[in-house]
């Protein structure tokens, strides 16, 4: 699994219904997606890089911005920031499940 892929998807997926929900709603605030987005988006070249700062980072970011979504889109009832919720949760999921598949990997190399 490529986590700079699921990671690029993410940021694409944020930039995008972010971008849309500013058009519908004018509001300067829809354009914090976008902006998480960005980041990611930026962090994904050095994790591509096997960097793992940056994979770290990019998991907080990503964590940080799910549970923001998460309570912004509850509280809103708003459909657009829910499925970003959704979207970036799954995308926590998948790095959380990386991590845990190369942990095993060393272990199993460093114990033969």
């Amino acid at each position: 699994m490529n986590i700079y892929r699921i990671m690029i998807a993410n940021a694409i997926v944020l930039i995008g219904l972010g971008v849309f929900g500013y058009f519908i709603s004018g509001s300067p605030t829809a354009l914090i997606a976008p902006g998480i987005g960005l980041i990611l988006l930026i962090l994904s070249f050095p994790v591509k890089n096997e960097n793992k700062t940056a994979a770290h980072i990019a998991v907080a970011v990503t964590l940080i911005a799910a549970i923001m979504f998460f309570v912004t889109g509850i509280m809103r009832s708003n459909m657009i920031v829910i499925i970003m919720a959704i979207f970036t949760a799954m995308a926590l999921f998948m790095y959380i499940m990386d991590f845990m598949k190369r942990k095993q990997e060393r272990e199993k190399t460093s114990n033969p």
